[in-house]
């Protein structure tokens, strides 16, 4: 009796084409995932600069309605009691954040996709976010939370003179209009965390995606 030679097993063809299927299928899967991930921590860091909007506001409220300062553009997570123009100092009282005894990072001021570009030492020293120091007010040019980084430093102004279309603070990376060329630009991701355009708070207390035109100097 002749043995019929094709039945059994898979031929190397086959084989080959099953191993196909299921790397499309795994990079199809990973795909999602790495979506699903991204939109999660997109509204996690929405979430985030929401309630520090209504921190700000509060603070606001309770301060003749000056935003807090003076402070620096770009903004560190790191909570260190001794050291001012820290928007996470000013506003620790509003959100519920307790004083530390020696600096530590602020989760709330780092946003989930920015620990995920960075190593866990690197938060110490991060810049995390980038204020606007530059808003166009009719003719002429306001900084709504004072300077320190300017030689003459200067003071904060009341959030209702400022503009409520224009942002007040965005995510903060190597290429951001506003942190390109400064002394702390290495104290950043090299690039957005936030694809395909970056996150800001606003004046009048929403969040939303940003053009780099949006961002510029006015």
């Amino acid at each position: 009796m002749i043995r019929d030679k094709t039945c059994g097993g898979f031929t190397l063809v086959e084989l080959l084409v099953v191993l196909g299927v299921i790397a499309v299928l795994a990079a199809l899967s990973l795909a999602v995932l790495l979506k699903t991930g991204a939109s999660s921590d997109r509204s996690k860091a929405i979430s985030n600069m929401r309630q520090i909007g209504a921190g700000i506001a509060l603070f606001a409220a309770d301060n003749d309605g000056k935003l807090p300062g003076p402070l620096w553009p770009g903004q560190l997570a790191q909570f260190d009691p001794a050291r001012s123009g820290r928007l996470v100092r000013e506003l620790a009282p509003y959100l519920g954040i307790t004083t530390p005894t020696s600096p530590r990072v602020e989760p709330l001021f780092v946003p989930p996709a920015y620990r995920k570009a960075v190593t866990t030492s690197f938060l110490d020293s991060a810049r995390t976010y980038v204020l606007n120091m530059s808003v166009r007010e009719g003719s002429g040019i306001v900084i709504p939370w004072g300077n320190l980084a300017l030689p003459a430093s200067t003071q904060p102004l009341k959030l209702a003179a400022i503009p409520g279309q224009a942002w007040g603070f965005s995510d903060a990376d190597a290429i951001h209009p506003r942190v390109t060329g400064t002394s702390w630009v290495g104290n950043t991701p090299p690039n957005p965390i936030h694809t395909p355009r970056r996150l800001a708070w606003f004046f009048n207390g929403s969040v939303s995606p940003v053009e780099d035109a949006d961002l510029a100097l006015p």
